[in-house]
């Protein structure tokens, strides 16, 4: 089956006659899931099994933003408030081993979740380096302003989902942590020296195997 080289959403937790229409007819390549979509596992699972017999692909891309933190699509049944990027880059700065193990947990059990509710790709991790001026859109979600911990980090988490049969989606290349402004609301624009930012903000994303990345709308 050909496909849109397109990701869409749906209004909500029950697919519209349209939506149905529009999927059957515009075949788009997959679907990501918000939290508007998800009222309940139950709700969840069935939507995502609707989704893939319209498309007849038990294995159709369905996607999710499941950073942990302030960006949790699932926090009406799952409570993963805590557990933010940041959480675990600090657990790791104290201690490499106990913090690898620890994160290796998180995510296989976030991944139980996942696939028995039916997604395959989370939008994770996040690989913006954490600094002075950061904005608030970011904070947390980073993992540290140590670009050797980000980078780290960030190649256990594809390891780990990977190990999980989940695909991650790297973000937001080249680097958002230099933009102090929401890029969902203006262009934010970076003026670090290109040599500083080679050395930083670009090493966070060098060497990672995910299958996906995700740009930033930075200038």
């Amino acid at each position: 089956m050909i496909r849109k080289a397109a990701i869409v959403s749906i209004s909500g937790p029950y697919l519209k006659n349209q939506e149905v229409n529009i999927i059957k007819k515009e075949k788009p390549w997959g679907i990501i899931l918000f939290k508007r979509n998800i009222l309940s596992k139950n709700q969840a699972i069935n939507l995502i099994k609707k989704i893939r017999k319209i498309m007849k692909d038990k294995n159709y891309p369905i996607l999710i933003d499941e950073e942990g933190g302030m960006v949790s699509r699932l926090s009406n049944f799952l409570n993963n408030s805590i557990y933010n990027q940041k959480y675990f880059g600090e657990l790791y700065e104290l201690n490499k081993k106990i913090g690898a193990s620890f994160y290796k947990i998180y995510i296989d059990s976030l991944s139980k979740v996942l696939i028995n509710i039916g997604i395959n790709i989370n939008t994770s991790p996040v690989l913006d380096l954490l600094k002075n001026k950061t904005h608030k859109v970011i904070g947390n979600r980073s993992y540290s302003s140590n670009p050797s911990i980000v980078n780290e980090l960030g190649r256990l988490c594809i390891k780990f989902y990977k190990k999980n049969k989940i695909a991650t989606v790297i973000k937001h290349i080249p680097g958002h942590g230099g933009a102090n402004s929401d890029s969902h609301l203006k262009l934010p624009r970076i003026y670090d020296n290109y040599t500083l930012l080679k050395r930083n903000d670009f090493k966070c994303f060098k060497n990672m195997s995910s299958f996906f990345g995700m740009r930033a709308h930075i200038l």
